[in-house]
């Protein structure tokens, strides 16, 4: 009777084990599906994030670029509207304004070549679209806001006789 218990018991642990390892296996199976449907939820995720946050830089790049290309636009309207007055001043006067008048149309189209550059930049980065570009084009962008802003001022004050 003992060993008939004993051949029962080792029976039935036997079964318990093998069974508990089968659970076990179905529960590792389970464990490495749920983590692969995670896994891709979340390549899922930087997905869509990504491709917002291409299309917010993008949209801010064109209104940017848009802004820029005005600015640059109502200065050399200016620069127009300056050359039509310095004609107007004494021979004197003209030399010295027409070069002054000159050297801003300069940094003006060297503003504009900066833009363009930049742009076709932009437009090549999306595809590798990450934060250092977006840095880099923020960066751009104070720049060129600062030298928009010189020139603006600068065009103001070219009749300003600034030698004392």
């Amino acid at each position: 009777m003992k060993k008939a218990l004993l051949i029962f018991m080792f029976i039935a642990s036997s079964v318990s084990v093998i069974s508990c390892n089968q659970a076990s296996k179905k529960d590792l199976k389970n464990a490495n599906e749920n983590f692969k449907a995670g896994n891709k939820d979340l390549k899922d995720a930087a997905t869509d994030a990504d491709s917002v946050g291409k299309r917010d830089a993008k949209a801010d790049w064109a209104k940017f670029k848009a802004q820029s290309d005005s600015s640059i636009l109502a200065m050399n309207k200016r620069v127009d509207t300056i050359k039509l007055s310095i004609a107007k001043t004494n021979r004197r006067d003209q030399k010295k304004l027409a070069y002054d008048l000159n050297k801003t149309r300069e940094k003006i189209d060297t503003l504009q070549s900066h833009l363009d550059q930049q742009d076709i930049k932009f437009n090549k980065s999306l595809s590798k679209f990450d934060a250092s570009v977006k840095a880099k084009n923020d960066s751009f962008k104070r720049e060129f806001d600062h030298d928009t802003k010189e020139l603006g001022t600068a065009l103001k004050d070219i009749f300003k006789d600034n030698v004392k």
